[in-house]
């Protein structure tokens, strides 16, 4: 579903003054996921696509907003947008770097969004994005918050509280358990 930088609404349909939106700044994540420089990360697409994995899942199960910007010059997107699993993609213009389009959504959102937050470990897009109201958080600080939350996915889907098995008969009037006992014993 790619469309063009105009195709794709800024705001998305549940957005409000009481919604939080993360807008990362791609390549810069990617290099940190893969604990190298992107230069030397063999498999760009998957890298890619590895990513937005972790954000689709981190968006469903925080409820933010997410933005993903990669440049466009190692890609052939250039100037598109694209909306997959709740994650806003943007692949910014051929003569646009990532920072520059991060800046611009962030005074373009900020009337929009109640927080928003931009993850790079760019220093100089931490101050600009600082500057025109957004939170910013390092690479390494989003890695951490997208495994904590992927951790916490695997806790609700295992039904895990504290290592702990969620059972049925934890929840069962005990003259219930007993009945269930019985009949499973015949």
């Amino acid at each position: 579903m790619k469309r063009s930088a105009r195709g794709v609404s800024d705001k998305p349909a549940n957005a409000g003054r009481f919604s939080k939106c993360l807008i990362v700044d791609g390549y810069n994540i990617v290099a940190r996921v893969k604990q190298s420089a992107l230069s030397e990360v063999h498999n760009l697409d998957a890298a890619r696509d590895e990513l937005l994995d972790l954000l689709m899942e981190y968006s469903a199960f925080t409820g933010e907003h997410v933005i993903l910007v990669f440049d466009a010059h190692r890609t052939d997107d250039a100037g598109s947008e694209t909306l997959r699993g709740g994650v806003r993609i943007i692949y910014t213009y051929k003569n646009e770097t990532a920072d520059e389009r991060i800046e611009r959504l962030v005074y373009e959102l900020r009337d929009v969004y109640r927080e928003i937050t931009v993850a790079t470990s760019d220093i100089a897009e931490q101050q600009v994005a600082f500057g025109g109201g957004a939170l910013r958080i390092t690479s390494g600080e989003l890695v951490s918050r997208l495994l904590q939350a992927k951790s916490r996915i695997k806790g609700k889907v295992h039904g895990t509280h504290g290592g702990k098995r969620n059972t049925l008969s934890e929840h069962l009037r005990r003259d219930v358990a007993d009945i269930l006992e019985k009949w499973r014993r015949r």
